[in-house]
């Protein structure tokens, strides 16, 4: 047979565990919060670490440079644009003998006529 002090803990311990359950039930408020928090929790930890790479990239002079290539890129994107757009007829749709382009590696070409 079980001590009565035994006894009596045993029935708290329950008791707790009894409640501890309750508390834990899925409800659809508590999944839905569960869920916006979890979210919240990965945005501010990318944004911490995007924070955190970048100003390491500063620290280190990489940066600068970095932002000179998306520049340069983004340039070379409009060119190539510009020359593949096909709008109204007063666009040119391909090269024009005369027109001069960059290159990425910074070279200068010009169209001439074909033969």
């Amino acid at each position: 047979m079980i001590e009565p002090e035994l006894q009596k803990y045993l029935s708290g311990f329950n008791q707790h565990l009894t409640e501890l359950k309750a508390k834990k039930s899925p409800g659809i408020w508590r999944a839905f919060f569960n869920g916006m928090f979890s979210a919240l929790g990965y945005v501010a930890g990318l944004a911490l670490i995007i924070v955190l790479l970048a100003w390491i990239l500063n620290k280190t002079g990489a940066l600068p440079a970095f932002r000179a290539q998306v520049k340069d890129f983004q340039d070379f994107m409009g060119q190539a644009k510009k020359v593949m757009s096909t709008g109204d007829s007063n666009q040119q749709t391909s090269p024009q003998p005369g027109d001069t382009y960059t290159l990425p590696d910074g070279r200068k070409v010009k169209v001439v006529p074909a033969n």
